[in-house]
């Protein structure tokens, strides 16, 4: 007598939200671009007419799309959702949210500027134009003016190293520079770390970095950046946190 085969193991079959099967199918065209950025959408009553469902299952496909960064919403009588491309912004979230799930060692950030930043320096010095140089120099003449000023002189070093990798034009780079620049800013903030010799010491580095970008010379760039960080990484080292710590 053969033993009794246990039972066909078949799992529940669940129907996707409505809202989110308009939502998948709106992400799609506008990433493939048969919606292009600025495109409106068609407004609430036509998408309930056109896809039958109901005006609460629309708004919250567009309340995902506007979680993505993938639409805007226009107020006004001739309002509506109107398309837009991510940027590089969309990455600080997701990775602010790993740094905090996981509890990231001040390490990881460190490690992770000694990685990019040169590279990001190098590449500045390749793609940057006027109006980047402009805003790097901004940037630099801010942090200079504020020596004196540990606040001022904090934001604006965060200001010069995002104008450096904005000026990259990689926007990966650029996200990754973006979602790490507040731990940059809450990390630096030690009075033991921001001496006034420190200060005018990254002041100087800036300048140096600063002048193999204008010269459009690529490798004097990534050296000039890849000191900084480094000789920024042993500075920090006997002052910083063990972990990273961001707020909501």
């Amino acid at each position: 007598m053969k033993p009794e085969k246990p039972p066909l193991e078949i799992d529940v079959i669940q129907t996707p939200k409505k809202s989110g099967v308009l939502a998948a199918m709106l992400r799609e065209k506008i990433l493939s671009d048969e919606l292009q950025e600025g495109d409106p959408l068609p407004s609430e009553r036509e998408l309930v007419e056109r896809t039958g469902i109901s005006r609460t299952s629309v708004r919250e496909a567009l309340s995902l799309l506007e979680a993505d960064d993938l639409i805007t919403t226009r107020p006004g009588r001739n309002g509506g959702a109107v398309v837009q491309k991510p940027g590089p912004a969309i990455m600080t979230r997701p990775i602010q949210l790993l740094i905090r799930g996981r509890r990231l060692p001040f390490q990881a950030v460190i490690e992770t500027r000694e990685a990019l930043e040169p590279s990001g320096a190098s590449l500045a010095a390749i793609h940057r134009t006027n109006d980047d140089l402009e805003r790097m120099e901004r940037a630099c003449l801010e942090l200079e003016s504020s020596l004196e000023d540990v606040s001022r002189y904090l934001k604006a070093n965060t200001k010069w190293h995002l104008a450096v990798m904005q000026a990259s034009h990689n926007d990966l780079l650029i996200g990754f520079m973006l979602a790490i620049s507040d731990v940059m800013h809450a990390a630096t903030n030690i009075d033991e770390f921001n001496t006034p010799e420190s200060r005018l010491a990254v002041a100087k580095a800036h300048r140096r970095v600063m002048d193999a970008i204008l010269r459009q010379d690529a490798a004097a760039a990534r050296r000039r950046m890849e000191r900084h960080v480094v000789a920024y990484s042993k500075q920090i080292a006997p002052h910083a946190p063990a972990n990273i710590s961001l707020e909501d």
